[in-house]
Formats: structure tokens, C-alpha cells, sequence
């Protein structure tokens, strides 16, 4: 028979002076395992190891208009589907309509820290941020601070336009040590988004993320949206077969994850008024995994001849056990055509989905 181990004097002393702090690892990665996966899209998800977890700090580093903002966006509509709480600092005062064009995005249930009629420092939009992501009301909320590269200290706010940034870092290691601790007991998200900026200390890197060290020491999960050198730049045009710009096509590189490895990299596709497609996503995942075969411009669903009855339900008329006649009857010529079909045919974006995940 088990005996319980009796809590040491000493032991009980700290608990009476500091509280429950003192826990086995074995309660400590039960805790973890009850933190919720926050998704952001299929193919940044499986990039990721999985998704993002709750607890945590995320930051998104690119060049400006590369898509940050419309990432974390994306991120804020799958969690509002969960009913959690956002906040978005509006620090670069620029939140435009635009910004809000995602799917399944509702801006009334959205709350925005914006200054209307005069600046505020950077000290008091994270003592503002701070309070609200303590608060109960907003338990497992995600933050979104766009962006770390427009906060700007009180001394720097309030004084002429000589250069130095040097008070913003300090700011900030302080405040992400405060929040940091804070995060897991609320279950809550930061989304924290940074610019390039040049590397002046002529090692390393030509561009370096904004903000400091600090930041990056903190953060889970990093993503940098980079090219691949010559041949693959940061940020791309998204076209249709005829020609027309839809979208853009992002290069993420994953600097490190809260729940997979680092150094993977990932192409995210954001369509002009819809935010990140994730149809598209498993369109290009699916091909690339042989779900969907590929030859020129045309495109064969062969995973439809495991799901027969999915295909008889979309096409009563043929004949399911004639492979050939079933590989006919979900071929299409040019991406577009494949695109639109899976677009009207959700149970097939769901399978493949399934699919691809259950393969990597």
C-alpha cells in the first residue's frame, strides 16, 4: 500500500509565505498537456508541428505589406470561432478596412486600444495591454501588438527628433517578463509583430527584427516571412490562369515553434479580401503529396477513388467501381477549375485535409 509523502517543514513554510509554488514535474507537464492548440492555417499548422499553443508568445517578422497583420487577423477569426477575447493594439495608428477583409472575422467583438485625439507611449500601451490581459473577463484572449517597431517611449515621445531607440528595449524586457509569467495562468496568446531593420553592426544578418533581443528570447514561437536567395523572393505575386493578381504568395521561415522543430519553411497563400485561403493551401499541399496528380495543366483527383460514396453523392451519374471513368469525372484542366470544385465541394477540402495531416 502507498503512503503519501509527508511535506517537509521547511517546504511548508514557503508555501505559507509564497503560495502553491513548489510542484513535481509530473503536475507540471499534466498542466501543459491541457493547454488548447491554436490553429493559424493547414500548412503553417503542419510547418509548426501542429499549431501554436495557448500560453504563449508568437511574433511575425517581415518587411512591410508582406502580410503580418493579415496573419495575426487570420489567427484572431479561427480563435473568435472558439469565443476567446481579442485585443489589438493599434500602435502604428494606421488600422485600415483592409485590415479587417478576413473570413469569418468580426470586427464588433474586437476590442482595439487606438488613441484618437493624441500619441501614447509606449509605456502606457503595454500598462494598458498588461491590466487587460490580466483581467478575468478576458481569460485565453489573444493580443495582437502591431507593431513592436511603432512603440515609442515616453522620453523619445515627449522629446525633439534626434535619433536613439535606446529606451524601447529596456521597456520591453520588462514588460515581456511581467506578461510572460502571466500567460499560461490565462491561457492567452501575444501576437507580437516586428519590422526588418538594418544591421549596423557589420556581422551576421543584413536585416535584423525590431525591438530587441528580448523579444526574440521570449517569444515560443517565431516566423519570419524570408526568401530563398535569388531564386525565391519574400513575398510574390498570387495570379489566376488568366492572369489576374488575387493575392500574394508568403515565404515563411520557422525560426522555432512551441510545438514542432525549427528550420522549417512554408508558403502561405492570402487572397485580397479573404485572408489566408486554406483551400489553396490544400490544393498545393495535396499535389505536392500525390492526393491530387498533376500532368501539365490538368489535374486528377485520385483520392476520390478511396472515397466512393463522397463521389457518388457529387456525381450520381457515374459509374464509381470504373476507375477510369471515376478518374475522367474529377479531372480538371488549369488550377483554377480544381480550385473552384473543391471550393463548392467542402467534404473534399475536409478529406484531403485529413488526409495530408494523418500523412506528415
Amino acid at each position: 500500500m502507498a503512503t503519501k509523502t509527508k511535506t517537509p517543514d521547511y517546504l511548508k513554510k514557503i508555501i505559507k509565505d509564497y503560495g502553491e509554488i513548489i510542484r513535481s514535474g509530473t503536475d507540471v507537464l499534466e498542466q501543459k498537456k491541457n493547454f488548447k492548440t491554436i490553429y493559424v492555417s493547414p500548412a503553417i499548422d503542419i510547418a509548426l508541428g501542429g499549431g501554436i499553443r495557448e500560453g504563449s508568445w508568437l511574433t511575425l517578422t517581415g518587411d512591410p505589406k508582406s502580410g503580418k497583420t493579415t496573419t495575426a487577423m487570420q489567427i484572431a477569426a479561427n480563435c473568435q470561432k472558439e469565443g476567446r477575447p481579442i485585443i489589438y493594439l493599434d500602435a502604428e495608428g494606421r488600422l485600415k478596412d483592409m485590415n479587417f477583409e478576413v473570413a469569418d472575422l468580426d470586427p464588433s467583438k474586437m476590442t482595439i486600444v487606438a488613441p484618437e485625439d493624441k500619441p501614447i507611449p509606449a509605456e502606457d500601451f503595454l500598462d494598458v495591454a498588461y491590466k487587460m490581459m490580466s483581467h478575468p473577463d478576458y481569460y485565453g484572449a489573444v493580443l495582437i501588438i502591431d507593431s513592436i517597431s511603432s512603440l515609442m517611449p515616453k522620453k523619445e515621445l515627449d522629446g525633439d527628433f534626434s535619433p536613439g531607440r535606446a529606451g524601447l528595449p529596456k521597456i520591453l524586457s520588462i514588460f515581456t517578463k511581467k506578461i510572460g509569467q502571466l500567460l499560461p495562468r490565462q491561457h492567452g496568446l501575444i501576437i507580437a509583430i516586428t519590422h526588418y531593420i538594418a544591421n549596423t553592426g557589420g556581422f551576421g544578418k543584413a536585416k535584423l527584427a525590431d525591438g530587441g533581443n528580448k523579444i526574440q528570447y521570449q517569444a515560443d514561437t517565431r516566423m519570419e516571412i524570408t526568401g530563398g536567395g535569388e531564386k525565391v523572393s519574400a513575398v510574390s505575386p498570387w495570379t489566376s490562369t488568366g492572369g489576374d493578381r488575387i493575392g500574394q504568395v508568403v515565404n515563411w521561415k520557422i525560426i522555432c515553434s512551441s510545438m514542432g522543430a525549427p528550420g522549417g519553411s512554408v508558403q502561405s497563400y492570402i487572397r485580397y479580401g479573404h485572408g489566408i485561403d486554406k483551400t489553396q493551401e490544400i490544393l498545393m499541399l495535396a499535389c505536392d503529396l500525390g492526393l491530387i496528380d498533376k500532368a501539365g495543366a490538368w489535374f486528377t483527383c485520385s483520392f476520390m477513388s478511396f472515397f466512393k460514396d463522397l463521389a457518388k453523392e457529387i456525381k450520381p451519374d457515374i459509374d464509381v467501381e470504373d476507375e477510369e471513368a471515376l478518374k475522367k469525372a474529377f479531372k480538371f484542366q488549369g488550377q483554377d477549375n480544381l480550385y473552384t470544385f473543391l471550393s463548392e465541394n467542402p467534404k473534399t477540402v475536409e478529406i484531403l485535409e485529413s488526409s495530408i495531416k494523418g500523412m506528415l
